[in-house]
C-alpha cells in the first residue's frame, strides 16, 4: 500500500482533465451505468428489499427506487477517504460526498443510511429480511469476496446476489469462487446470481 503522501503525490501529476475526476464528478451514472442497473433492478421481484454495499452518492440507490420494484434500500458505505485504494472514487472528497447522499434521501422514508461495511449492517440488522444484495464496495479480490461471502452466510437474501465490476481483476474470480458463474450480465458490468440461498 502506497504512503498518503505519495497518493497525493501521484494525483497532483496528473493531467487536469483527470485530477477533476478525484474531486468528485460523478464517476457512476453514465448512460451504460443506468440502463445497465436499471435492467437489473427490474428483474427483481416487486416490494423487493434490497442490501447495497457501495452507496457512494446514491445514484444507484435512486436507479434501484426508480425501477418500480425495491420497496426499501438500507445503503451501507463507510464514506471514508482511501478506503478502497482501487477505486478512484474512495480518492475524492468523502465529506461531500456523504452530503451529497445525504441531500438526496434524506427525507426518503425507504432509504436507510447505514454507516460503515457489510458487518456494520449484519451487527446493527440481523435477522432482517433481505431479498436483493447488490455488491459494489472494496474493489479488490479479498474485499469483494469477503462482501459476498457475508452476504451469502449472514445475511442470507432470499432472491439473489448480485454487484458490479465482473470485469474487474480479481473481482471476478471472487464472484466465481464464492458464488460459481452468474446467471446474468448486464452492460454495465452489473451481475445477478439466483437462488443463492437454496
Amino acid at each position: 500500500m502506497l504512503p498518503i503522501w505519495r497518493v497525493m503525490r501521484i494525483i497532483k501529476e496528473m493531467p487536469k482533465n483527470i485530477r477533476a475526476m478525484f474531486r468528485g464528478q460523478n464517476l457512476r451514472t453514465d448512460a451504460h451505468t443506468r440502463e445497465g442497473l436499471l435492467a437489473l433492478a427490474k428483474t427483481l421481484p416487486k416490494g423487493a428489499v434490497v442490501v447495497e454495499i457501495g452507496s457512494y452518492r446514491g445514484e444507484s440507490a435512486e436507479l434501484f427506487l426508480a425501477s418500480g420494484n425495491v420497496a426499501k434500500i438500507f445503503c451501507v458505505d463507510p464514506w471514508k477517504r482511501f478506503y478502497d485504494l482501487n477505486d478512484m472514487s474512495a480518492y475524492t472528497d468523502m465529506v461531500e460526498v456523504e452530503a451529497d447522499f445525504d441531500r438526496r434521501h434524506a427525507r426518503d422514508a425507504r432509504v436507510v443510511k447505514v454507516k460503515g461495511t457489510i458487518e456494520t449492517f449484519i451487527a446493527q440488522y440481523a435477522g432482517e429480511i433481505v431479498d436483493f444484495v447488490y455488491v459494489d464496495g472494496c474493489h479488490t479480490y479479498q474485499g469483494a469476496k469477503n462482501d459476498i461471502e457475508k452476504a451469502r452466510d449472514f445475511i442470507k437474501p432470499r432472491f439473489a446476489i448480485g454487484g458490479h465490476d465482473w470485469t474487474w481483476p480479481g473481482i471476478s474470480d471472487a464472484i466465481r469462487e464464492t458464488l460459481g458463474t452468474p446467471d446474468e450480465h448486464f452492460v454495465d458490468t452489473s451481475w445477478i446470481k439466483r437462488n443463492v440461498n437454496i
